[in-house]
């Protein structure tokens, strides 16, 4: 039998997935930067010639430069997102399509105050905002464990969801805050909590 829920609108495409020269630029980039800001730092207190500073330099400003260019060379859309609350998820409308259809298209899914996105690595990432900064374990795990519920939820009442983020690896990351100066306290994999101060 048949969803009666499923619209007749979804595509069962395969979510946007990035170059795989992107994905070694993802990977690459913070041990680029930071190994060129070292050289840099070396330079300057004559542990390492000029020269090699500049290299560092160089390094560290091809890894700064290409985070703001190749995203968009990928067709990845860093800055879109959707909102999916739980009326939407119930009644499957045009709304809950666009949203899933954006999704797969890159957005970031807001559900619940988490946010889902796919990333490099074949991962499927889950941000959440922490009250304040001063974390200790046991609130790390119990925001961990909302995100956890809001994407068990998301699987088991969006097909088009499931389908979207099987076989990919899910990421909890605990941030500061949703601006741009917002920073990952806390990352949790597979149950376990990797501080990241």
């Amino acid at each position: 039998m048949t969803n009666p829920y499923d619209s007749p609108h979804a595509s069962p495409r395969e979510p946007n997935v990035a170059p795989i020269w992107y994905t070694w630029f993802y990977k690459l980039y913070w041990p680029a930067w930071w190994i060129g800001t070292a050289l840099i730092a070396g330079s300057w207190f004559g542990i390492v010639s000029s020269n090699v500073g500049w290299i560092g330099f160089g390094l560290a400003g091809a890894a700064a430069f290409g985070s703001y260019v190749l995203p968009s060379l990928a067709g990845v859309e860093t800055e879109d997102f959707v909102i999916l609350d739980s009326r939407l998820l119930k009644t499957k409308g045009d709304a809950y399509v666009n949203a899933i259809e954006r999704f797969k298209d890159g957005a970031s899914l807001m559900y619940d105050g988490v946010a889902f996105g796919f990333r490099p690595s074949n991962e499927i990432a889950c941000g959440i905002v922490a009250d304040n900064a001063d974390l200790d374990d046991k609130a790390a795990m119990a925001l961990a464990n909302h995100a956890q519920a809001a994407f068990d939820t998301l699987k088991s009442e969006s097909s088009e969801f499931r389908t979207a983020v099987v076989g990919r690896q899910f990421r909890i990351s605990i941030m500061s805050g949703m601006d741009q100066f917002a920073r990952e306290l806390c990352r949790v994999v597979d149950g376990k909590l990797d501080w990241r101060r």
